[in-house]
C-alpha cells in the first residue's frame, strides 16, 4: 500500500502569507426571543482558504452541493478534536479534476493540512476526472472519503463513472497525516463494480466489541451517454468491513447488485429516486450499536387515490431501508448485505400525511388552504384546496444515535393531491411551511416514527416569497452531539437584509440564498430554540395574529452567493457550549472568470470553513483562518550524517517552537523554543547520538504547526 506523508502545498512561497488579523475574529450572540427586525444585520469580513486549494472553477464540481460535500469532526478521546474532509481541486496543467484531502485542528486558528490524495487514475491512465466527492465521517483518527472518477476525460462523454474511496490516517495527529491509494469500490466475491458511480454518499461506524469498522456507501447509477446526468434512475449500495481501516485494501465489499433500487421501473410505484442518505446509529465518538437507517426523498407515480376516488400521482415522500446487523454479515456463508427493505426493488416507505398535524385534524377530516376561520378566502387561489398531501422538497438530511433513534430534518410545505407538485405558503391555521424534523425509533421489527416536530420558518413567508427557487436547494444538514443534543442547519435569505441579484437571472430579483441559520433541540428534537418571532397581520377575527418563526443566522455575511453549506455530522459539548463545524463555498468578486462577468458561476469559487458553538441562551461564530504566516523549507542535506540543516521563515516576530520526534511520536531534541524576529532562519541539528532512521522535524508557530520528513544514514 503506497503511503504519502502530507507536506506544504507548492505553491505557499515564503512571504505570500499573511499574519492572522486577530480583529478578524467576530462573535455573534442570540438576543433574546425577539428583536427588531428592522435593524441592520452586521456584515462579517471574510478570512478563508487560499483558493488555490479548492476548485476554483464556477460549475457545480467543487464544493457546490452541501448534502455530499462534508466537513467531518473527529472526536477521538486520544487523538483529540480534528476536522477533515476530501474535496475536489483542478489539475493545472490539463483542467481535470483531482481530489483533495484536508485535515486540521482547531487552536487560536484552524491549523491544517490540505493534500492531493489522488491526481492519477490506475485505472485508465490518464488524469482522473475526480467529482463529487463525499466525506464520509472521522472516527478515531480515520478519515473516510468517496469521489467519482470519470474514465476518458476530455473526450466528450465519459464511457463509465468510477466508485473511489480512500481512508486517510490521522492517528498521530492532523500534521501527520497519510492518505491510502484510492481504490475502486468492488464486490469481493465476483468483483461486480458499480456502472456510472455518480454522486457519492455514506456513513462509517466503529464496532468497538470486535473493532470492525463498517463502511455502506450508495451511488447515483447512470451508463453511457446517460453519464453524468441521469441521476434520478437507480440507487445502489455496498457494504464494506475492515479491522484495519488505513489499508484501504483490507475491506472488503458486497455486490452492489444485492442492494438496488431501479427506478426506472414504475411497476413497483417508484418512478423517481434521490440520493439514499446513511446513517448508522453511534454516539458522537462513532461508537455504533449495529443499527442503521438509509433513507431517499422518492415519487410514485399512479399508486394512490384520493379522496374523490381519482388515482394520482403523490407528492415527493420519504423512502428507506434499516439494519440491526451493520448493515452485512457472513452469515450465508457470503459477505453479503443485511439491509431490510420491502421486498425486491422496494423500499419501505412514510405516507408524509401521515406524519403532520399542523391544522387540527383531529377536528376534522381535511384542512383548506387559503381559508380563515369563518370560510372566507384570505389569499389567492381561486378555489379552495384541500390540504391533504404534504410537499417536501429534495433536501433530506439524517442523523442516528446510540439509542438507536433516527433524526431526520426535511423541508416541506402544506400542500394537495389536486394539484401534485405544487405547494402553499398559508393555510387556514397560520404560516406552514418550513423545516421539520422527524423522529424514528429502529427496532427488530422495524421503525417506528412520530409525527413531525416543527423547527422554524421559511423567511419572509408572509409576502409569498418562497418560490420554488428558495425550496430546492440540498443546503441542509441534521446532527449529533451527544446528550440528547441535536442541531439542524440550512440555507435562507436573511431575516433583515435585501439580497440584489445584480445579474437578472430567473426573474431578475431576490434570486439567491445566503445565509446559514441553525437551531438546537436539547430534548432530542421535541423542542427546538426559536431566535426571533414575528408577527403578522392575518385579517382572521379568530386567528388576528400569524406568527413566523426564524432560527439563528450564524454567517450574517452580506449579500454573497454562497452555496454548498454542510455541517459536520457530530458536535461536541463542552461545558454546556455545543460545538461543531460548517463549510461552504461562496464567489469572489475579485477574481472573474470571465470579464465582464454575466452570473455568479463566472467568478472564482472559493471556501468559508466555520467554528459554531452554543447554548441555550447564545450562539456564537467564528470565521476559521487556515492561511500559516511562516514557511517551512525541507532540510538540507537530506538524507543526512550527522547533521543537517533547517530552513524557516516567520512573517513576523513570533512564538516558535522546533522539535525532532522518532517514528513512536517520541520527541528526541528541543531545537528552539523562544521568541524569533521575522525573516529567514537555518537552525543545525546535529544527531551524531541517534541511530539510522526516519525522524520528524515539527514547527509550530503561533499555534499553527507543519511537519516535514528527514531520514538519518549512518
Amino acid at each position: 500500500m503506497r503511503k504519502k506523508l502530507v507536506m506544504t502545498l507548492a505553491f505557499v512561497m515564503l512571504f505570500q502569507l499573511f499574519a492572522i488579523d486577530k480583529t478578524m475574529k467576530t462573535e455573534i450572540k442570540q438576543g433574546p426571543k425577539k428583536f427588531d427586525l428592522a435593524t441592520p444585520d452586521a456584515k462579517l469580513p471574510y478570512l478563508s482558504a487560499d483558493g488555490g486549494v479548492f476548485d476554483k472553477s464556477g460549475n457545480g464540481a467543487g464544493w457546490y452541493q452541501g448534502y455530499n460535500r462534508k466537513v467531518q469532526f473527529n472526536l477521538d478521546p486520544v487523538t483529540g478534536s480534528m476536522i477533515g474532509s476530501v474535496y475536489r481541486r483542478l489539475s493545472t496543467a490539463t483542467g481535470a479534476g483531482t481530489i483533495g484531502g484536508l485535515t486540521g485542528t482547531w487552536g487560536a486558528s484552524l491549523s491544517t493540512y490540505l493534500e492531493t490524495i489522488y491526481d492519477y487514475s490506475t485505472y485508465w491512465g490518464e488524469l482522473p476526472g475526480g467529482r463529487y466527492p463525499h466525506t464520509a465521517e472521522f472516527i478515531n483518527g480515520y478519515l473516510f472519503g468517496q469521489w467519482t472518477d470519470m474514465d476518458s476525460y476530455g473526450s466528450g462523454v465519459p464511457s463509465d463513472a468510477h466508485p473511489i474511496c480512500a481512508v486517510g490516517d490521522v492517528t498521530w495527529g492532523y500534521d501527520w497525516v497519510s492518505w491510502s491509494d484510492g481504490v475502486k469500490v468492488s464486490a469481493t466475491e465476483g468483483g461486480a463494480t458499480i456502472p456510472g458511480a455518480w454522486n457519492a454518499m455514506g456513513d462509517v461506524v466503529y464496532d468497538a466489541a470486535t473493532g470492525y469498522y463498517y463502511w455502506t456507501q450508495s451511488w447515483t447509477t447512470a451508463t453511457g451517454a446517460d453519464i453524468p446526468f441521469s441521476t434520478d434512475a437507480i440507487e445502489s449500495a455496498v457494504v464494506g468491513r475492515s479491522l484495519t481501516p488505513g489499508d484501504i485494501n483490507s475491506w472488503e465489499w458486497t455486490d452492489y447488485n444485492l442492494l438496488s433500487f431501479d427506478a426506472t421501473d414504475d411497476a413497483v410505484g417508484v418512478t423517481d429516486i434521490a440520493e439514499i442518505h446513511i446513517a448508522y446509529c453511534k454516539d458522537k465518538y462513532g461508537n455504533g450499536t449495529g443499527y442503521g437507517i438509509a433513507v431517499a426523498m422518492t415519487n410514485d407515480s399512479d399508486d394512490i387515490v384520493d379522496y374523490d376516488s381519482t388515482a394520482v400521482q403523490q407528492n415527493s415522500k420519504i423512502s428507506y431501508l434499516y439494519t440491526t446487523n451493520w448493515g452485512a454479515d457472513d452469515s450465508s456463508g457470503d459477505w453479503s448485505p443485511n439491509w431490510v427493505h420491502d421486498g425486491p426493488d422496494k423500499l419501505f416507505q412514510i405516507e408524509m400525511k401521515d406524519l403532520f398535524d399542523w391544522y387540527g385534524e383531529a377536528l376534522t377530516t381535511y384542512d383548506s388552504i387559503g381559508v380563515d376561520s369563518l370560510g372566507n378566502t384570505i389569499w389567492e387561489p381561486t378555489e379552495v384546496i384541500i390540504m391533504n398531501d404534504p410537499f417536501i422538497t429534495s433536501n433530506i438530511s439524517a442523523v442516528a444515535t446510540e439509542n438507536n433513534i433516527v433524526h431526520l430534518l426535511i423541508k416541506a410545505f402544506p400542500a394537495s393531491m389536486d394539484t401534485p407538485g405544487y405547494f402553499y405558503y398559508s393555510t387556514d391555521h397560520g404560516f406552514r411551511p418550513g423545516w421539520y424534523h422527524v423522529r424514528g425509533e429502529i427496532t427488530p421489527a422495524g421503525v417506528n416514527w412520530s409525527k413531525a416536530d416543527y423547527v422554524a420558518s421559511t423567511v419572509d413567508n408572509d409576502t409569498g416569497d418562497i418560490e420554488f427557487k428558495y425550496s430546492n436547494y440540498n443546503d441542509l444538514a441534521i446532527g449529533y452531539a451527544g446528550n440528547g443534543q441535536i442541531y439542524a442547519t440550512w440555507l435562507d435569505k436573511p431575516t433583515s437584509r435585501p439580497i440584489a441579484n445584480p445579474f437578472a437571472e430567473g426573474d431578475g430579483d431576490t434570486m439567491f440564498l445566503d445565509d446559514g441559520f441553525l437551531s438546537f433541540s436539547g430534548d432530542e428534537g421535541k423542542t427546538w430554540e426559536i431566535a426571533t418571532v414575528k408577527e403578522v397581520e392575518s385579517g382572521d377575527p379568530v386567528y388576528p395574529i400569524w406568527y413566523l418563526y426564524y432560527a439563528t443566522n450564524v454567517t450574517k455575511t452580506g449579500s454573497l452567493h454562497e452555496e454548498g453549506w454542510t455541517v459536520s455530522n457530530h458536535g461536541n459539548i463542552v461545558d454546556r457550549d455545543i460545538e461543531v463545524y460548517a463549510a461552504h463555498q461562496y464567489y469572489d468578486p475579485a477574481n472573474p472568470i470571465t470579464d465582464p462577468p454575466a452570473s455568479f458561476t463566472d467568478y472564482q469559487q472559493f471556501l468559508h470553513v466555520w467554528k459554531i458553538t452554543g447554548t441555550i441562551t447564545g450562539i456564537e461564530t467564528e470565521q476559521v483562518s487556515m492561511v500559516k504566516d511562516f514557511a517551512l523549507e525541507q532540510n538540507y542535506p537530506n538524507p543526512f550524517n550527522p547533521s543537517t540543516e533547517i530552513r524557516f521563515a516567520l512573517q513576523n516576530d513570533s512564538k516558535v517552537k522546533l522539535s525532532v520526534y522518532n517514528t513512536k511520536g517520541e520527541l528526541v531534541a528541543n531545537l528552539k523554543n523562544e521568541k524569533m524576529a521575522k525573516g529567514a532562519h537555518a537552525v543545525n541539528f546535529d544527531a551524531s547520538a541517534l541511530n539510522s532512521g526516519v525522524y520528524f522535524y515539527k514547527i509550530d508557530v503561533n499555534g499553527m504547526a507543519e511537519t516535514r520528513k528527514m531520514v538519518l544514514t549512518k
